[in-house]
């Protein structure tokens, strides 16, 4: 698991010590650097997926993520042109930091001063080997028709923008979660269809997958049905007709029932999403980091929050294992603080402008 992500002079950030736990949730205002964090991480497993890193350079432009040039990376107010990224994994005694020499408008970074070691224990971890899912904030939406692949489903990608979902969950819908997997507590047959359409269901009551293969244009129709208690179900509607939410959050549940020992990585989870949703999807998270996966989250949403502190309230997860981190402005720099949860989901603090927004409304219209 990551313990800490370590920044200095990247992007926004003069110097970030950021700690992690099995839960961590990423919050401020827009711009302020939340998704930067995530940006790193993503900057740091291409480079060591390309073979980069191993040999002392730091990749922006690769198969993640793309930042541009050093001139986009390098903090503003820098004291020294020299970047620096570093993480923490727990069970690891030592942490693994490496700095990079800037060159103006270069997308490969060359490392300054001492290499450390990356040893092998590092390269079979998250985020430079190991599993790691990541769901970008700009995902597919609906489609008439997705890509079908067999070898990219048997090795579980599902694509950062959600473009491969539909080709895994056909391709692997028989696939058997553990029996005591708490985030299938309540189904008989704990394959993965039956884990994604219950879901699909606390999230948007009624609502169920179908899948479709055509196996001669190596494509995949979607399409949702409808039904409540008491009443008769619907035909198929095809994806294109039922609107973005549904198809939005199919790659966020599955980033959320990653096999034990995954990185998950989310940008807002909550996009076209009903309320009562992101608060459903809130609880999916923690009994994800209930189940062996870590995940680092970045949300909009006081619903998704409020959500997370209504499962420690209720004993779903210990306070010890949820980080909230809020960040915000001081000039040109990006300072973060960190409210914590007691037993009854109580913030110790809200910091000026952590969601605080529905009482100023409430205070202007009572006014």
């Amino acid at each position: 698991m990551v313990k800490e992500i370590s920044l200095s002079n990247f992007k926004c950030f003069g110097h970030l010590e950021l700690s992690c736990a099995p839960l961590t949730l990423l919050c401020g205002l827009n711009g302020m650097g939340k998704s930067s964090v995530i940006q790193a991480l993503l900057a740091l497993r291409q480079s060591f997926r390309a073979g980069r890193l191993q040999e002392g350079h730091l990749l922006l432009d690769g198969s993640l993520i793309n930042l541009g040039t050093s001139t986009d990376v390098l903090f503003e107010d820098a004291d020294t042109e020299v970047i620096s990224l570093g993480i923490s994994i727990g069970e690891l005694p030592d942490r693994w930091q490496q700095s990079f020499s800037y060159v103006r408008d270069v997308e490969l970074l060359d490392a300054t001063g001492p290499r450390p070691e990356i040893s092998n224990s590092l390269c079979l971890r998250p985020p430079l080997g190991g599993r790691v899912a990541y769901v970008e904030a700009e995902r597919i939406g609906p489609r008439s028709l997705y890509k079908q692949s067999h070898i990219l489903a048997q090795v579980g990608d599902f694509g950062n923008r959600g473009e491969l979902v539909w080709n895994l969950v056909h391709e692997r819908q028989d696939d058997r979660l553990p029996a005591d997997d708490l985030r299938c507590e309540n189904l008989a047959r704990p394959r993965l269809l039956d884990a994604i359409d219950y879901w699909l269901q606390a999230v948007s009551p009624g609502v169920h997958l179908r899948l479709e293969a055509i196996r001669d244009a190596d494509a995949i129709v979607a399409g949702f049905t409808f039904d409540r208690s008491g009443d008769v179900g619907t035909r198929r509607y095809r994806a294109t007709n039922v609107g973005f939410g549904l198809s939005y959050v199919l790659p966020v549940l599955l980033g959320m029932l990653s096999r034990d020992g995954t990185l998950v990585l989310i940008e807002n989870p909550e996009a076209h999403l009903h309320p009562r949703g992101q608060t459903r999807l809130a609880e999916l998270a923690v009994r994800a980091a209930r189940s062996g996966v870590q995940l680092l989250i970045e949300t909009h949403s006081d619903h998704f929050i409020d959500g997370v502190r209504i499962a420690v309230r209720q004993g779903m997860i210990s306070p010890n294992d949820i980080l909230i981190h809020y960040f915000e402005r001081k000039d040109i720099e990006t300072v973060v603080s960190s409210p914590t949860i007691d037993g009854n989901g109580r913030l110790s603090h809200w910091p000026a402008g952590f969601f605080d927004q529905h009482e100023e409304n409430l205070v202007k219209l009572l006014v």
